[in-house]
C-alpha cells in the first residue's frame, strides 16, 4: 500500500490523497475507505510491485493537473512540523527528506544512495549524526520522495521492469541524465520502519533482487563493467540455489 499527496497548486496549497491498495481486495479496499475517508482508494487485485503500485496513483495524479506528487510508503511517520512546506521550497526537480530509522539499536540517518559502476551493488550514505557533511549521492530512496510532475512529463513513470529494488535510483538517473535537479532536505524528517514489507517476501526476496540488479545494470552501467556486474549477478543467483 502506497501514499501519495499528490495534487499542490502554487499560492494555495490543494492537496489530494491517494491509497494504492496493491495486491489488495474489494474487502480491503473497502475497510481503508472507511478508515481513511479523506484518500482515494486505488485498488490493484494483482500485486504490482513498487513502481507498477506507485504508477498507478501517478497517473491519477497527472490527470488531475498535479505540480508535485509525494511518494510516501506506509511503513513511514513523518516527524517534521511543516514537512510538506519545507520540502517544497527545497528548490530541486527531485526532493527527499532525512530518512531516519533504528538499526541495531542505534538511530541512523540516509542520505541517500552511491552507484557502484562496476558491480552495480549500490550503497547508501548512512550516520548516526544529523548534521554530518556527506557526499553527494547518485539517488535517494524511494520511501519518501517529492516529485515535480514536470519530470515525469519528460522522462516518463517508474520503470515497472522493476518488481522492487532499484527502481528509485534508475529513476533518480534518469531524470538527472534527462536535466533534473536532485536535492535533500535536511530539515524534513521521515522516520522509517525498515522491512516491514519486504520481510513478507522471505525467500523471494534473493529472486528479486537479482532480477532488478541486472535490469539496472544493463540500462546504467558501462559495457567494461559487464564481466563484473554480470559475475556478482551470479553470485547472487548462487544463494539462491545454496542459501
Amino acid at each position: 500500500m502506497s501514499k501519495f499527496f499528490p495534487r499542490l497548486n502554487m499560492g494555495k496549497l490543494k492537496l489530494s490523497f491517494y491509497v494504492v491498495d496493491n495486491g489488495g481486495s474489494l474487502e480491503s479496499s473497502k475497510y481503508l475507505s472507511k478508515k481513511i475517508p479523506e484518500a482515494k482508494i486505488i485498488t490493484s487485485i494483482n500485486n504490482l510491485g513498487f513502481a507498477g503500485g506507485s504508477n498507478l496513483a501517478i497517473k491519477e495524479a497527472l490527470l488531475n493537473g498535479a505540480d508535485f506528487v509525494l511518494l510516501i510508503n506506509p511503513d513511514t511517520v513523518i516527524e517534521t512540523k511543516d514537512f510538506l512546506i519545507k520540502m517544497i521550497e527545497t528548490k530541486a526537480d527531485i526532493v527527499a527528506p532525512l530518512i531516519k530509522y533504528r538499526l541495531n539499536n542505534q538511530i541512523t540517518f540516509d542520505y541517500g544512495g552511491k552507484v557502484d559502476y562496476l558491480f552495480g551493488r549500490n550503497t547508501h550514505i548512512t550516520s548516526h549524526f544529523k548534521n554530518d557533511p556527506t557526499d553527494s549521492p547518485d539517488y535517494f530512496t524511494g520511501a519518501c520522495l517529492l516529485i515535480k510532475t514536470a519530470v515525469f512529463k519528460k522522462i516518463g513513470l517508474l520503470d515497472e521492469g522493476y518488481f522492487l529494488y532499484y527502481e528509485d535510483a534508475d529513476f533518480c538517473l534518469r531524470a538527472v541524465q534527462a536535466g533534473f535537479t536532485q536535492k535533500l532536505c535536511r530539515e524534513a524528517i521521515v522516520f522509517h520502519s525498515l522491512s516491514t514489507t519486504t520481510s513478507k517476501i522471505g525467500k523471494k526476496k534473493i529472486s528479486i533482487i537479482v532480477s532488478s540488479h541486472l535490469r539496472f545494470c544493463q540500462k546504467h552501467l558501462p559495457v567494461l563493467s559487464a564481466p563484473f556486474f554480470l559475475a556478482f549477478n551470479l553470485y547472487l543467483r548462487l544463494k539462491i540455489l545454496f542459501p
